[in-house]
């Protein structure tokens, strides 16, 4: 047999070996907000990969950064895992794998135990299956078959599994990046990437915290103040209409549905005003999440932001505005023929048997940081699904965590060698 071929065999034996990973990553709940059980997760993945010639180290936040970084999630721990296979020559610099291993909090609408996963017709369900506890359990999965297969590797072969990607991912690929932690050729992020995606890019992001300023009164004296929330539902009109006029600019990036061709913009997924029922609120605010196409700057899409509020104030004068950034950056991807991408592609036709579609993901993930801050073309591809991810009952197909895994280990050997 080729070792193409061993490696494919032995994926297929460690069938229920990826699966009992998974649930016991799924065991350990890591939410955020706030952060929690990071350090506890890392410590179990670490003692699990170091029996596959791996060495790891874990990578801790100063809590002076917390601030910063992680404001949400003061008192818990920001680590990361970060490992090396060492059977390797390290001629080159090779391949990273690249998992996050918090989750959003469980939410309404559970029938199953999140951290209990459960197998039910194929489909193995429980909270960070598909977003991505999943593509940790398939990274794992490529260390241990090349362990039991004793690969030696030209390239280096290393792997991360980072913290807080969720709400930005500051604590997690950010400051690897920031710290120049990881180098290598290619990098795959194991997202959620089925059926048949190659995701080579994503969207930009830019998150606002908008507030409006206004003067207390009585309830019964409204005329005496000035109404916060009121002066907020006026930018909320304008933020709209501004939202409809995003829909005229359009993308050239290969995309999965229309819903991606063209910026969007959600309001007010976070309001907040008033201290009580019988006082005129004198300060209220709202989130945007304003999500950018490749063709876009940040600069570009605060500055429309900007200037539909100016041009209420010229006709509202009483109209007090500030506006805090909490999450800006520009959108990221590699070209579609890349040889990260090629090779991704290449090898899921291997095992898939049809080609997969590249395209430009709506949402985002930490890419920006490998691309822009370390240098690494990289692409996201992973078991599960996108559209159950942060939904009630999420789960994955038993069968794409062993496909996925396989596609991985051959876009990895292919890479390193």
């Amino acid at each position: 047999m080729t070792i193409r071929a061993d490696l494919l065999a032995r994926i297929d034996d460690m069938r229920d070996t990826l699966i009992r990973d998974l649930i016991e990553l799924v065991n350990i709940p890591t939410v955020n907000p706030p952060g929690e059980n990071y350090d506890r997760f890392c410590a179990f993945s670490r003692d699990l990969v170091r029996a596959f010639d791996c060495d790891v180290e874990l990578v801790y936040v100063p809590e002076e950064e917390a601030e910063q970084r992680y404001p949400w999630g003061k008192g818990c721990p920001r680590v990361s895992l970060l490992g090396r296979y060492r059977k390797s020559q390290r001629s080159h610099e090779g391949m990273h794998l690249s998992g996050h291993l918090d989750t959003v909090p469980a939410g309404k609408g559970w029938t199953k135990h999140p951290w209990k996963p459960v197998i039910e017709d194929g489909k193995l369900y429980g909270l960070g299956v598909s977003d991505m506890k999943g593509g940790i359990a398939s990274i794992i999965g490529v260390l241990r078959a090349f362990h039991d297969l004793g690969l030696e590797i030209a390239g280096d072969l290393t792997f991360s599994f980072t913290p807080d990607e969720e709400s930005g991912g500051m604590a997690g690929v950010g400051w690897l990046a920031d710290k120049g932690l990881v180098q290598a050729r290619y990098g795959i992020i194991t997202e959620p990437a089925q059926p048949h995606f190659v995701k080579i890019g994503h969207r930009g992001a830019l998150w606002l915290e908008i507030e409006t300023h206004g003067k207390t009164a009585h309830g019964s004296a409204p005329h005496r103040g000035i109404n916060a929330f009121e002066k907020l539902v006026s930018v909320t009109r304008a933020l709209q209409e501004l939202s409809l006029q995003l829909r005229a600019k359009r993308t050239s990036a290969p995309i999965q549905a229309e819903e991606g061709a063209f910026p969007t913009m959600t309001i007010g997924g976070r309001v907040e005003a008033g201290v009580k029922t019988n006082v005129v609120p004198d300060a209220a605010m709202m989130t945007v999440d304003r999500r950018l196409i490749l063709e876009e700057s940040v600069e570009e899409a605060y500055g429309e932001i900007e200037a539909a509020i100016r041009h209420l104030q010229e006709v509202d004068p009483q109209l007090r505005v500030s506006i805090k950034k909490t999450l800006a950056f520009r959108g990221s991807a590699v070209e579609p023929d890349s040889v990260i991408a090629t090779t991704v592609a290449n090898c899921h036709r291997e095992v898939y048997g049809q080609e997969p579609q590249k395209i430009v993901s709506p949402g985002f993930d930490d890419r920006h940081y490998w691309i822009h801050q370390a240098g690494i073309p990289i692409v996201t591809y992973g078991p599960g699904l996108l559209k159950v991810a942060h939904a009630p009952d999420e789960y994955l197909f038993v069968d794409d965590l062993v496909q996925s895994t396989k596609v991985l280990a051959l876009a990895t050997l292919d890479l390193v060698q």
